[in-house]
């Protein structure tokens, strides 16, 4: 894909800016368990790491 692409432009326009709150989202932890950020954001700071191309 080129930088001229549609895919780098919604990117951009969708990317938080820095100290935004991320939106909430529901995903599947590790090990099988649903996990939602407003559940983990209750329980205290939540640091979101994504790791590209781990298995």
């Amino acid at each position: 894909m080129t930088a001229g692409s549609g895919y780098f432009s919604v990117v951009a326009l969708s990317a938080l800016g820095t100290g935004a709150a991320a939106p909430d989202f529901d995903a599947v932890a590790f090990d099988g368990r649903k996990i939602s950020l407003s559940i983990l954001r209750k329980e205290g700071p939540v640091v979101l790491v994504f790791l590209r191309g781990f298995s």
